[in-house]
């Protein structure tokens, strides 16, 4: 199951033309004509944040709560409960269990759904290719990160 799209990046996207320093008209992808490219481009910035990287990393072998990710990684808990808010949105991290503290609170476990990233740069263009753990439209496909539409 593809999640939705993160909804405060797709918001205010609008189709614009810019002319390049070489008078090329240079269109911008609508989230309309394209709803998954911005989804995409969101994906792959996320794999440079360092938190997300942390947190990415430390949920790979075992699932864990956002406040062990936070002590174990210094992530202040305020930006780790934002950062696995986005990659459980994007599908990068899933809540794979819910457990009942002592004190009788409920608390998600989360555990990342990334198997493999890859990122290269190639002809002046940066593509990234992500595998999942699960089906997922991207999985295993080459992503540009920069492409650039000519009118």
């Amino acid at each position: 199951m593809v999640p939705p799209p993160n909804r405060r990046f797709m918001e205010g996207i609008r189709e614009a033309s810019s002319i390049s320093p070489d008078n090329r008209i240079q269109k911008t992808f609508n989230s309309q004509e394209n709803p998954n490219l911005m989804r995409e481009k969101h994906i792959s910035r996320l794999l440079t944040d360092e938190y997300a990287e942390r947190i990415l990393v430390a949920t790979h072998d075992r699932p864990r709560s956002v406040q062990e990710v936070s002590d174990k990684n210094d992530i202040p808990i305020a930006a780790c409960y934002r950062k696995v808010h986005e990659l459980e949105e994007l599908g990068l991290l899933n809540c794979a269990q819910i457990v009942t503290t002592p004190k009788g609170k409920t608390m998600k476990l989360y555990r990342s759904q990334l198997k493999t990233a890859t990122l290269i740069y190639e002809e002046g263009i940066f593509k990234v290719r992500l595998e999942f753990n699960y089906d997922r439209d991207i999985n295993g496909k080459w992503i540009e990160l920069n492409p650039v539409i000519t009118a």
